[in-house]
């Protein structure tokens, strides 16, 4: 028979492993204030990689999943509007990038003679440091295809669900944390006793217009979006690109290297000010409760 902790040094050991976490929290966000890197972002600014916003008139799959949940604690997963979208035939047909951003733009999508990105590789890079240097850290169903790599598990078992879009396992598990999260912040939103303050790239027009596009905490967002928040407070994290900024088009990874125009390279830049998910959700027909 195997042996069991008691129950009291279960909760000790736990009580204890939660203050450690907080203190590595406080010293994170200390630190992070002291570099500058903390700022306030009104929520109508921010968006993810794939520029679904998290803007009251936009629309992001993962808020969806909320508010319907909120309008009906009874709902099935299959019944969402999240489970539909990723089990669209034609959101299962995207291979790159260039798919998702302008599913509903058959034009711009179906363009031969420009470049197509990878998931997680844009004009600039990527979105983590010096990814604008080597190009990004390209994954995808489609990737591993013409390149023979393996990268579906890159951010967990079939955690990712841009990988195979359509996949539920992904959807189930997304289904859960979100839920899950959402009850806890529900509660109160205390980041620093969980994981620390969500974190983000800053993209700056030349006008000085800014969108914070998600790297970390895609699923706090949504709920703090979905609870009412006009702004909040995010990390320009030190392992991000920081600040991408439109002026500097010329020095972006793809189109230094001539892999892309700086026009396409504006495009995809400028989509991220332009595009909210209301335009792709609509596109797909699908009801928003939002």
């Amino acid at each position: 028979m195997l042996y069991r902790r008691p129950m009291w040094y279960r909760k000790m050991r736990s009580v204890v492993t939660n203050r450690r976490q907080l203190t590595s929290n406080i010293i994170g966000y200390s630190r992070s204030a002291l570099a500058g890197r903390l700022v306030r972002i009104p929520m109508r600014c921010i968006t993810n990689e794939y520029a679904f916003s998290m803007a009251p008139e936009g629309w992001n799959y993962f808020r969806s999943l909320l508010a319907e949940y909120e309008k009906d604690p009874s709902i099935g997963l299959e019944d969402t509007t999240f489970f539909r979208f990723f089990r669209d035939e034609r959101v299962g047909s995207v291979r790159y990038f260039n798919d998702i951003l302008f599913l509903h733009d058959q034009e711009k999508r179906l363009r031969q003679e420009e470049f197509k990105f990878h998931f997680d590789t844009v004009p600039w890079g990527g979105w983590y440091k010096n990814d604008d240097i080597f190009g990004g850290k390209p994954w995808g169903s489609h990737y591993d295809r013409v390149t023979g790599n393996m990268t579906r598990d890159l951010h967990g078992y079939r955690r990712n669900p841009w990988y195979q879009p359509g996949d539920r396992y992904p959807l189930e598990i997304e289904w859960e944390l979100s839920i899950r999260l959402y009850h806890l912040i529900k509660r109160g939103y205390h980041p620093l006793r969980y994981n620390g303050v969500p974190r983000a790239v800053l993209l700056v027009r030349s006008d000085g217009e800014i969108r914070a596009v998600n790297q970390d905490g895609q699923h706090r967002f949504a709920i703090l979006s979905q609870l009412g928040l006009d702004e909040l407070t995010v990390e320009i994290a030190p392992d991000g690109v920081g600040v991408i900024r439109e002026a500097e088009v010329e020095e972006w990874h793809y189109v230094k290297n001539g892999y892309c125009t700086p026009e396409q390279a504006l495009e995809i830049f400028d989509a991220f000010f332009v595009l909210n998910g209301r335009e792709r959700i609509d596109y797909l027909g699908l009801p928003s409760v939002y």
